[in-house]
């Protein structure tokens, strides 16, 4: 195994080194005789960086996340998605945006309004749209829901679904460096289905057909007890009798 030590070290020094850029820009925005408009955008830049440091460490470190992210919905059983990554994707895109507005503002209201509009308003957009699709996941949640005749899982960008008795397979599989519980089904199942949530920035991640995919990362602490509950009641429906139970909440947090 390897030892996790060095990462954690880089992981150290990474941060710190953002945390000194964020301090130095945001003291340069409170500290500098600049035009006031400057200083404000400055400053934003600033305590933007610091979020992102704070927020990417986490990401980076690669520790377990904490949580109890089981309940149950009626009568199925709801793990839930870290919301963590959504809340960092809206602080990073939402400060950027209002920097770009605040700036084209700032530039129209000086008279430079060609120059401010043309460098501006593609900023604007490019960021806006993404932090409108951030917020939007942010509002819907993601989570994996089995019930006794479906598992469906909705991700911050897509959601999936399948029937039980059309599984063939569930694993522990790599996707874009990342480690995902992927349920498989037989390649004559009609019973998936999956879309893309709405959204607006036009290029958004297609969902894999016949394929039902849980970020492992997102739902730890449970994912290695996941992996093993949703086998069983892919392979036994006589199992699948305990999902929407105390039985199977006490099973995802490994509990007797």
């Amino acid at each position: 195994m390897s030892d996790p030590r060095p990462r954690t070290r880089r992981v150290v020094v990474v941060t710190a080194i953002n945390v000194l850029v964020g301090l130095f820009v945001l003291a340069t925005g409170v500290l500098t005789a600049w035009p006031w408009q400057a200083r404000v955008c400055v400053a934003i830049v600033g305590v933007g960086l610091l979020g992102n440091a704070l927020l990417a460490a986490r990401e980076w470190s690669g520790s377990p996340r904490r949580g109890d992210r089981v309940s149950t919905r009626g009568d199925a059983t709801v793990v839930g998605y870290d919301r963590v990554p959504a809340y960092a994707a809206v602080w990073g895109t939402g400060w950027l945006t209002l920097v770009a507005v605040l700036g084209t503002a700032f530039g129209v209201a000086a008279g430079n309004v060609g120059a401010a509009l043309v460098l501006g308003v593609p900023f604007v957009l490019l960021f806006g749209l993404v932090l409108v699709d951030s917020l939007l996941a942010l509002a819907r949640g993601a989570e994996v829901v089995a019930d006794r005749e479906r598992l469906t899982v909705r991700s911050w960008a897509t959601e999936t679904g399948i029937a039980w008795d059309d599984v063939e397979r569930v694993g522990l599989d790599l996707r874009h460096g990342r480690a995902v519980l992927t349920v498989s089904g037989y390649s004559a199942a009609t019973s998936w289905t999956g879309r893309r949530l709405p959204h607006v920035w036009p290029r958004r991640p297609r969902p894999v057909p016949g394929r039902v995919e849980v970020d492992s990362r997102a739902v730890e602490p449970h994912s290695p007890w996941l992996l093993g509950v949703l086998q069983d009641w892919a392979a036994d429906p006589a199992r699948r009798s305990e999902i929407g139970t105390s039985r199977a909440e006490r099973r995802l947090r490994q509990q007797a």
